[in-house]
This record gives C-alpha cells, sequence and structure tokens, in this order.
C-alpha cells in the first residue's frame, strides 16, 4: 500500500472515531450487510481460516482488505468494527463474511452488528493492500 493511501485510510479512520460523519461526505464506502461464520480449514485463497479474515461474493475483493463500521439507521456512519482482509468466497457479492473462531464468537459478532438497530448493516470502505 502506497504511503499516500496509507495515510489517507489513518486519517478517514481517525475522522470517523472522532465522531459521527454523513455517510455522503465520506469517499469510497459502500454499503452492505455483514455476517459472521466459524469453518475450519482453507479460503477460497488457500489461506487458513484466521482472525482478521473474511468472505465475500464478489471475487473482485480477494486479496483487498476492508475497514467496517457500523451503519446507523439515519445512514451515517457508526462505530468502527474491524479491519479484515478478503481471502474467502461462498456468500452474496453483498455480504461480508467475517470469520470467527467459534459458534460463540459468531453469536458475539452479530450481536455487535445487530445492536443500535444497525441490523447488520455495515458501511465499508476497501483499501488496496493486504494488512
Amino acid at each position: 500500500m502506497s504511503f499516500n493511501k496509507a495515510y489517507g485510510a489513518i486519517a478517514l479512520t481517525a475522522a470517523l472515531l472522532s465522531g459521527f460523519v454523513p455517510a455522503e461526505n465520506v469517499p469510497e464506502l459502500t454499503k452492505m450487510k455483514t455476517t459472521a461464520y466459524c469453518l475450519q480449514g482453507k479460503t477460497y485463497t488457500e489461506s487458513d481460516v484466521r482472525n482478521g479474515i473474511c468472505a465475500t461474493g464478489n471475487k473482485n475483493l480477494l486479496g483487498k482488505t476492508v475497514v467496517l463500521y457500523k451503519r446507523l439507521p439515519d445512514n451515517k456512519i457508526g462505530d468502527f468494527i474491524g479491519i479484515y482482509e478478503v481471502e474467502d468466497t461462498g456468500c452474496s457479492q453483498y455480504v461480508i463474511d467475517v470469520w470467527c473462531a467459534d459458534l460463540d464468537s459468531c453469536q458475539e459478532y452479530m450481536d455487535l452488528v445487530y445492536e443500535e438497530g444497525c441490523g447488520g448493516n455495515v458501511w465499508v470502505q476497501v483499501v488496496e493492500g493486504k494488512g
């Protein structure tokens, strides 16, 4: 990832964490649903499943990194959820499916993204590069 892209992602994250920002004022955010899975084994890209990876049906995102934020009912950006590498497929192209270690962790993740009326909706920022 280039210095400018990394700096931009850090600056955007800092701005978002400091308060709510109307989504229309933040570039390159996509509305998606999010779910969780805990299957063991290899991902589509042949890496081992682990914390920090996710799946989507949009193969154009494979090998990229996504930053997830809650999407509040008024379409504002809510709390930062996490940063994930897209290494797997197997769900809809409009879903980010986050890998968790077990069913309890999946339930905790789903509880998080359904609180405050979020309904499992997230804002997704795609970052070119891994890590």
